[in-house]
């Protein structure tokens, strides 16, 4: 089965886009499909002859100099909702708010807490296995468009390893949720490097009007 590789440009380094970050250099694709190494001094060269390509179904292809071609990941997309690099794709699926309410003399004592659920799809040609543990909730911020802070209380499964060409759901639940009388209108969470051994940190984002409400008897 022949694979259709989208066109190329005529090499502009005006227009790049960013495919990799590291701490103090940077790694680009310009628009002819070269990877370039901006420098933090303000100099830049090629990394190397070759050139980079995206097939229709989504799949990063290296055009190597001597004529021959590799796959190399993901074609890299960035939506709201969804996040491609070259080693794995994250999609929002879902938030739920869950809601408890407890019964105080004459007053009724209502707790929530949000349940991000995150689709991770790893690539085949993921190098290196990712590696999930509680502790990784430090690497995880949550707040809306306000600048509001909602601290992360848990992650499940708490422990993982995602192999590469494998798939999980995690569910992370995050302390309370925008109330009737907020002016959040979208909610960010967001992943760093270290979390899911990406080059930069990895950003999705729901609106608030689309979460999902659930009483629940207790929370665990």
């Amino acid at each position: 089965m022949h694979k259709t590789i989208t066109s190329l440009s005529l090499p502009v380094l005006m227009l790049i886009t960013p495919v990799n970050v590291q701490a103090d250099n940077q790694q680009v694709i310009t628009d002819d499909g070269r990877e370039v190494l901006l420098k933090e001094d303000g100099t830049w060269k090629f990394q190397s002859s070759d050139r980079f390509a995206n097939t229709t179904d989504g799949r990063r292809v290296r055009l190597k100099d001597d004529g021959s071609w590799e796959y190399v990941g993901n074609a890299p997309m960035t939506t709201a909702s969804l996040v491609r690099t070259t080693g794995l794709e994250l999609k929002l699926g879902k938030v739920v708010v869950e809601k408890y309410e407890k019964k105080v003399q004459k007053n009724v004592r209502v707790k929530t807490r949000m349940v991000f659920y995150v689709n991770v799809d790893v690539s085949p040609l993921q190098k290196e296995t990712i590696t999930i543990q509680q502790d990784n909730i430090a690497h995880i911020d949550v707040r809306d468009d306000t600048g509001k802070i909602y601290p992360v209380l848990s992650i499940q499964p708490s422990s993982a390893e995602l192999e590469p060409d494998s798939k999980t759901v995690l569910e992370i639940q995050a302390d309370g949720a925008p109330t009737v009388f907020s002016k959040a209108k979208t909610m960010q969470i967001k992943f760093k490097p270290a979390m899911l051994n990406t080059s930069e940190s990895v950003s999705l984002s729901y609106r608030v009007d689309d979460f999902d409400e659930k009483k629940v008897s207790s929370f665990d």
